[in-house]
């Protein structure tokens, strides 16, 4: 299992803390090396904050999705395959 699933097994934020401690946890995993930050292969037009995240390990690469006003964030697994 990937370290960022592992992280936080939801897709949506059911507060502003639990995405500030998911934030908090994949800072400390990209400067202890396990994650690290990859470029948006394809970014949404209605969330400019995204960012990508990919497990060094496992090769898995997660989208977070900051909560804005309409939205409560988003993290979830990128299927690559619908980028190729």
């Amino acid at each position: 299992m990937s370290i960022l699933r592992e992280m936080y097994a939801n897709t949506q934020f059911q507060s502003d803390w639990e995405y500030k401690e998911l934030h908090r946890m994949l800072s400390d995993a990209v400067e202890n090396g396990f994650v690290e930050k990859v470029r948006v292969i394809k970014r949404n037009r209605y969330f400019r904050g995204e960012q990508w995240f990919r497990d060094k390990e496992t090769g898995e690469i997660y989208s977070l999705i900051e909560p804005e006003e309409r939205i409560r964030g988003r993290w979830a697994r990128v299927d690559l395959e619908k980028y190729s």
